[in-house]
Parts: structure tokens; sequence; C-alpha cells
């Protein structure tokens, strides 16, 4: 557009020069060089005009051949990019297809001959020998992307190390990145359960759920697993298992896995009456008979207000054989033969199990009915057997 307009000013220009001569008798005289030429102005002004455009086109043939280059260039480096992102879409399309070892093959080649390799087909290459478990040119790979220190770069070489089960390695890297997301939070819990590290798991969960990184579920279950991991350790105080119990969320209190983990703590550490209370407690509203065993275990041999409150449970679910012979073992516990060999008897009636043959037979060696005992130890060997197979 520009030049258009160049041409037509030009045009105007030298249509009023031509006007001006044609109504002028006016000459134009060189001298130089011994010469003398003499112009009329009309062939003076056809000369210069023809001189603007000359010189007009040879600036725009030079600015052409300087801008060529630059062209050139440009289009080589589009050409190029064009050629990266479509061999980098046929990398990730073998990577989601599982198609790493030829992948490998060839990012390993196109290094080896150096081919220019842009970041992240590095990255690609890097995650296919790493599928591959060719370790040491995987980190050979994610060498050369941390030139660019990026957190994406430090994540995927994170992920790499999870996966690989190297969580002190992965933790170390996670500490370089700048600005922590939802990926990188994951990968830290991640490394932190894999450590075991429940203290820490404790305190990530809070910001994992500021984050809204996992669903309310998954939270739940990650703090369910880190505190009984947490209790499962003899070496924590008793102390520390009352503030676990005081600051656990409502719903994990309400699971019996933890109800049990708790009452086993208090019960080690000689907190008796907690262990038992924190079972009846839940007991009261819920049932699990895992729980019914450990109320058992817990409950003082002395005391009858357990065994009466185990009856008061009866009541409401008669036919449970797991909650009758949990009762038998009680009123072994204090002598009460007769009432612990009726709810042995009844608890067998409904679920023949191993488990009971082997508390009867245990019942009727207290009672000295030595014959019998052998019979429900022979019982208990062949259910037991039974069960196997």
């Amino acid at each position: 557009m520009r030049s258009i307009a160049s041409l037509i000013a030009i045009g105007f220009f030298a249509f009023a020069f031509v006007s001006f001569a044609k109504y002028s008798d006016g000459l134009v005289l060189f001298r130089g060089f011994g010469f003398e030429v003499e112009f009329s102005l009309t062939i003076f002004v056809i000369f210069q005009i023809a001189f603007i455009v000359f010189l007009y086109i040879g600036l725009k043939i030079v600015s052409f051949v300087l801008g060529s280059k630059r062209r050139v260039l440009i289009y080589l480096k589009t050409r190029q990019e064009k050629k990266e992102v479509l061999r980098l879409r046929v990398a990730v399309n073998k990577l989601v297809t599982l198609e790493t070892a030829s992948l490998y093959k060839e990012a390993k080649k196109n290094i080896r001959e150096n081919v220019e390799v842009s970041k992240e087909m590095l990255l690609v290459a890097a995650r296919a020998a790493h599928v591959e478990r060719h370790y040491s040119d995987r980190d050979t790979y994610i060498a050369q992307l941390e030139l660019n220190d990026g957190d994406d770069i430090w994540l995927a070489k994170a992920l790499m190390l999870l996966d690989e089960g190297r969580h002190h390695d992965t933790l170390a890297v996670l500490q370089k990145i700048q600005k922590r997301n939802v990926s990188s939070v994951r990968a830290e819990l991640e490394a932190l359960r894999l450590g075991r590290n429940w203290k820490q798991v404790l305190l990530l969960i809070k910001d994992v759920r500021k984050l809204d990184a996992m669903s309310a579920d998954d939270c739940h279950h990650v703090e369910l697993d880190a505190i009984l991991g947490l209790l499962a350790d003899k070496d924590v105080l008793l102390t520390d298992a009352k503030r676990l119990l005081k600051e656990a969320s409502k719903r994990v209190r309400g699971e019996a896995r933890f109800v049990l983990a708790m009452s086993k703590a208090f019960f080690l550490r000689g907190e008796t009456v907690s262990a038992q209370d924190i079972v009846e407690d839940y007991l009261n509203s819920n049932w699990d008979d895992a729980l019914v065993k450990q109320y058992v275990r817990v409950s003082d041999s002395q005391n009858l207000s357990a065994l009466e409150k185990m009856e008061s449970w009866l009541v409401k679910q008669p036919r449970n054989p797991r909650l009758l012979m949990a009762l038998g073992v009680m009123c072994r516990e204090r002598e009460l033969w007769g009432k612990s060999e009726s709810y042995f008897r009844a608890s067998d009636a409904l679920n023949a199990s191993a488990e009971v043959a082997y508390e009867l037979s245990k019942l009727y060696s207290t009672m000295s009915r030595l014959e019998e005992s052998k019979e429900q130890l022979e019982l208990f060997a062949v259910r037991q057997d039974v069960d196997f197979q």
C-alpha cells in the first residue's frame, strides 16, 4: 500500500513539472570536464523523474535482498518448530500408548547425534527412559533439564523418583519448587506416606484440604492411616495418644479401626479404663465384631458390669455368633463355667468355626474335662484345615 501511494505521489509530482515546463521556454545548461550539455526544462524534469524512479526501485531491490535472509531464517525456524511440534506429538502419543521402548531408543539416538531437542522432548525422553528402567539415562536427561531450573522440571523429577520408591530423594527435590501447587503437595504427601512419616502427614493434610488437592474421602483415609500408623508405634507416649484422640476429626473418631487402635494403645500404656470406655461408647451406638473381642480383652475379670453390658447387647442381637463366643470367653475368665459353656455351644450352633472349638477346648481343660477338651482340639484342627483349603 505504501509503494502504491509513493508511485502516485511521484506521478503527480512529474505531471506538475511537465505542465510547468510546457508553458516555459527555459533551458538548463550543464558544464563540466570540457563539455557543455543543454537541456530543455521538459527533458530535465523527465530525467529527474526517471532518476527518482530508478533510485526508488534500487532501494526496494536492496531492501528485498537484505530482508530475504531474515525471512529465510524466520521460515526455516518456523519449519523447524513445526517439525519439533509434530515430533513431540508423536512422542507423547507413544508415551500414552506405552510404546516407550521405541521412544526411548529414538530419543537416545537423537540426543547422541546432537540433534537439537526441546525441553519438552527431553522431558518425554526422560519419562520413557524411566518407564524402561534406564535410570542413568533418565538422570542424564533430567540433569540437562535442570539447567532451566523450572518448577515443572523439579516436579517431573520428583514424580519419577517417587515412582521408583526413593521417597527421601523425592522430598529433597520437592524442596526446590518455588511455588507449591496441587501436584507438588500430593507428591509430597505420598512421599511422606511411603516413608511412614506420620507426624508430617498429619501436618500436611491440612494444606491438602486448603488447596483442595484431594477429595474429602481421600483426605479422611490418609488421616486415618496416619493416626493408625502413629498408634502402632510403641514409642508413642500416652500423652500423644490422648492428643491424637482429641485432635482427630469426628469422622475418624467414628471409625472402628481408630477405636480399636486407640483402645490397644491405652491398654498397652496401662490406661485400662480408658481402653474399655472408648470401645463401650462405640458399641453402644455402632457394632464391630473385632471391637467385641477387644472389649473382652481389656475388661477387668473382676468387673461384672462389663458382663452385664455384653448381655444387654445380646438382647438386641441374640443370634450373633461372635458376640456369643465373646460372652463365653468373658464368663470363662470370671469362672462362670456353666454360662460360658452355654454361650460357646450357642455360638457353635450358629457358626461352627475353628475358633469356637478352640475356646471350648480351653474351657474344658480348665474344668478338667480333658477328654472333651481333646475332642474339641481335634475338631479345631479339622475345621482349621477345612478353612485353609
